[in-house]
C-alpha cells in the first residue's frame, strides 16, 4: 500500500479502513508528543491520542476531514480536545479526599419513578387477574389491615379458613405478578 497521506486518506474514504492503520503508524508519535503537553498523566495522554484518531477516522468516513495534511488535522483535533477538556475540568473541583464531601445526616435515596410506575401497573394487572374472592380477602387483610377473625362472618368461614384463603390469594398474586412481568 502507498504511504502518501493523500493516497491513504483516499483509501480510507472509500471504505478501506486498513489504510488508516498506516496513517496511525505514521503520525502516532507526533500525536503522543503533543498530548504529553496537555495530559495530566499517561492515561489522560492515551485518551487524548485515541479520541483524536477516532474523531479523524469518523470525519474521513463521513467524507469530511483532511485531504492531504493528515498530521496537521490530527494535531489540531487533539489540541481542540485538550482545550475542551480543560474548559470542562475548570468547572470541576478535584480533591484528594472525598470524605470532606460526605454527608452522614442527610441521605436522599435515588427514586426511579418510571420503574415504580411499571411495578404499580404490573401489580394492578396481577390483582385484577385474580378471582373476585381472592381480591376481596386481599383487600380487606392487606389494604385495610383487618384480621381474619373480623372477616370470618363476611366470608362465611372460620378465622383459620380466612387465613388460609388469604395465604392462597397472596400466592396467586405473586404468580400473577410474575406472569405479568414476563410478558
Amino acid at each position: 500500500m502507498p504511504s502518501s497521506d493523500a493516497v491513504l486518506i483516499d483509501f480510507v474514504r472509500r471504505g478501506e479502513v486498513s489504510a488508516y492503520g498506516q496513517l496511525y503508524q505514521l503520525h502516532v508519535d507526533s500525536a503522543y508528543g503533543l498530548a504529553r503537553r496537555f495530559g495530566r498523566g499517561s492515561a489522560d495522554v492515551d485518551d487524548l491520542v485515541a479520541e483524536s484518531f477516532v474523531r479523524v477516522l469518523t470525519a474521513l468516513l463521513a467524507g469530511r476531514g483532511p485531504d492531504c495534511a493528515f498530521r496537521a488535522y490530527l494535531l489540531t483535533t487533539l489540541r481542540h480536545l485538550a482545550y475542551d477538556r480543560a474548559r470542562r475540568d475548570r468547572r470541576l473541583q478535584f480533591v484528594e479526599d472525598l470524605s470532606v464531601f460526605r454527608v452522614d445526616a442527610v441521605t436522599v435515596p435515588a427514586i426511579d419513578t418510571a420503574a415504580d410506575e411499571v411495578d404499580r401497573l404490573l401489580a394492578v394487572r396481577a390483582f385484577n387477574a385474580l378471582p373476585k374472592r381472592w381480591r376481596s380477602v386481599l383487600w380487606h387483610t392487606e389494604v385495610e389491615g383487618r384480621k381474619p377473625a373480623d372477616l370470618a362472618s363476611q366470608f362465611g368461614l372460620r378465622p383459620n379458613s380466612v387465613s388460609a384463603l388469604a395465604c392462597r390469594a397472596r400466592a396467586g398474586l405473586r404468580a400473577a405478578y410474575q406472569t405479568e412481568s414476563t410478558l
